[in-house]
């Protein structure tokens, strides 16, 4: 399999996340089997056949020794979303795999997208009542589809059930499909990371 993939596989990454934690911990056990294999080693030096038992503490200790070095290779500069800051996680917001890494649910009346690893991180959507802020958007761009119905709502994201920023995308073509609203001189998105957002949302960009 090739190593990219691999590194690249949701279990893989989970279980780095959780070595990147644990670190310490895993340094301070894998110090207690050194130690074992030691002990075992000098004994076996003295005559017992206890030479598998040594080495097996020895290959413990190597193995937990090493686990936090594979982790920083596997996602280097990454921490488990609880540990970030609100910049780090807008950020990694923006690099994550929309597909891979984020799952939802859709009702009649509103949608969530939670984060796999962490469900607390997620995005909800309410296309009723408050969650509404125009549920009528004229704009040439919005309204030039098959169904010219366009309206604009707020997309929340939570952490651990806190608001922590909002975003807007404008829902087009009977929302079948949903846009960051364009900065009406620039003509790009006002938020660089209403892109991705789009993308994590149950509906995807036109």
């Amino acid at each position: 399999m090739n190593i990219v993939v691999l590194k690249d596989h949701p279990k893989i990454k989970s279980a780095a996340l959780w070595i990147k934690e644990y670190a310490h911990a895993l340094r301070v056990v894998g110090g207690i089997f050194f130690v074992l294999a030691l002990i075992s080693g000098m004994i076996w030096a003295l005559g017992a056949d206890i030479e598998p038992i040594a080495f097996l503490f020895g290959l413990i200790s190597s193995l937990l020794f090493a686990s936090p070095s594979v982790a920083q290779y596997i996602i280097p500069d990454r921490k488990l979303v609880k540990n970030m800051t609100y910049d780090e996680i807008l950020d990694f917001i923006v690099s994550s795999n929309p597909k891979e890494d984020w799952n939802g649910i859709s009702r009649d009346w509103s949608s969530e997208v939670f984060l796999k690893e962490d469900p607390r991180l997620r995005f909800r959507a309410k296309h009723i009542d408050d969650g509404v802020q125009n549920d009528n958007y004229v704009d040439e761009w919005a309204n030039r589809h098959p169904d010219p119905k366009a309206a604009d709502y707020w997309y929340d994201l939570y952490f651990d059930g806190n608001l922590i920023d909002r975003f807007i995308l404008v829902s087009v073509d009977g929302a079948r499909a949903a846009v960051p609203p364009p900065d009406f001189q620039s003509g790009k998105s006002k938020n660089p990371r209403s892109k991705n957002v789009v993308l994590i949302s149950p509906y995807k960009g036109v």
